[in-house]
């Protein structure tokens, strides 16, 4: 590729001529990016659908997602009611930082380097335009081009006691996808979330185990905005020009979950969990963010929350005694998330390997916790530190966002710290 850069005699030292000419080099590199085709899962842009309020739970993240049979963890009543049975009391703390990012870091760091090659050198050499130009186009790559973000805010904060929870969740997020740089995603918004949960021991028979049922209800917020078009955000214009709206959505929603827990000689948990038995959504679209602030909005549309029937099972492994409290604790999970998509023929529905996971968690003299484990068919990790009223906990996991495993891989890592007050 031929780039001709113009010089011009106004300013001396030829500072103009080299900010030309790296913008004029820049422009082309993002024209070839244009014409680039993205021929992925990813370049299927959705209309908004709301989702389900889940917290930032950076424990989870590090060895597989949540487990429907944890017990270790009060983030448990967000996501399986029946382990209210086998919780002592627990309280959820609000956390001083809980944030989970996803992207292609190591390529962003890469471009970064090219891009400051290019500005902070007398002459652009082809190769470096070259090198640049393969960074972008690696950047972006096949499957497109995402960015990912979500912070759990201190009004995230609840309480175990006696079979009963009851939980607030309030998150922060944005998310951009991008197959392409002619076609673009990105949406930003806030959750919030209160979930009331209760479990009844229905049979107790002692060493031969507990059979828990649990329920919980919850009512959730959605505020979310959302744009898809190139030009205005280049230019400034989003927000201030009348003829380019960003739209707003309000959703109001009710959910309930079910499940059903057993523990035996309190080594194997058994877990069955449907999540969103019956959750209604109701949202409203506001044209634009004035709108919005106008409350001028369309009416409320009811639309259903997808339902999920899981299963998990949980191995607790003693060693305690054996290692006189080196391992104070170690535990096995695997799960199986959403079984409904193997019976139905119609829709268009993940890789069923997708929904398993594996993990595993050991606890070291009661302080430093390590994790590992699969989830979509990437590992994840987790570093816990325990020191009573601190915690920390930090997680490195992989996640799909296609339909195939493998398609659009999408690296993250999550980092939370807690002090009880």
């Amino acid at each position: 590729m031929n780039i001709i850069c113009k010089n011009k005699t106004e300013p001396a030292n030829g500072l103009y001529q080299k900010n030309v000419c790296v913008k004029t080099f820049l422009c082309a590199a993002c024209a070839l990016c244009m014409l680039f085709p993205a021929f992925s899962q990813s370049a299927y842009m959705p209309a908004y659908t709301s989702h389900r309020v889940e917290a930032v739970d950076t424990r989870s993240e590090g060895f597989g997602g949540f487990h429907f049979a944890d017990t270790e963890s009060i983030y448990s009543l967000f996501s399986n009611p029946a382990t209210l049975s086998f919780i002592k009391t627990k309280t959820l703390w609000p956390p001083f930082v809980a944030v989970s990012s996803g992207g292609p870091f190591d390529k962003l760091a890469k471009l970064h380097l090219d891009i400051a090659r290019i500005v902070n050198a007398k002459d652009v050499d082809p190769a470096d335009k070259q090198r640049l130009i393969k960074a972008i186009l690696d950047t972006i790559g096949p499957s497109g081009f995402n960015l990912s973000e979500q912070i759990g805010t201190p009004l995230t904060f609840g309480r175990i006691n006696k079979n009963l929870g009851w939980g607030f969740i309030n998150t922060v997020y944005a998310d951009a996808r991008v197959p392409a740089l002619t076609n673009f995603d990105i949406r930003g918004g806030s959750d919030w979330a209160f979930v009331l949960g209760y479990a009844i021991p229905v049979v107790d028979l002692e060493k031969w185990g507990t059979l828990s049922l649990g329920f919980s209800g919850r009512f959730t917020v959605q505020l979310e905005t959302q744009a898809k078009r190139l030009d205005p955000l280049l230019s400034g214009k989003y927000g201030k020009d009348p003829d380019i709206a960003i739209p707003v959505y309000l959703s109001l929603g009710l959910g309930f979950d079910m499940g059903v827990q057993y523990t035996v000689f309190d080594i194997l948990t058994l877990a069955l969990v449907w999540q969103d038995v019956y959750s209604p959504v109701w949202t409203k679209t506001y044209e634009s963010t004035k709108a919005f602030e106008n409350g001028k909005g369309s009416k409320f549309v009811q639309t259903p929350v997808e339902s999920k029937l899981g299963a998990g099972i949980k191995v607790d492994i003693p060693l305690k005694t054996v290692t006189n409290g080196v391992i104070s604790r170690w535990a096995v999970y695997t799960d199986y998330y959403n079984v409904w998509p193997l019976f139905r023929k119609n829709g268009v529905y993940r890789n069923p390997v997708l929904e398993f996971s594996l993990g595993t968690e050991m606890e070291l003299f009661k302080v430093l916790v390590l994790r590992l484990g699969v989830k979509e068919m990437y590992p994840a990790l987790g570093l816990g530190l325990n020191l009573g009223k601190f915690k920390m906990d930090f997680s490195a996991y992989g996640k799909e966002l296609g339909l195939e495993p493998g398609y659009a891989p999408q690296l993250n890592m999550g980092f939370s710290m807690a002090v009880k007050y």
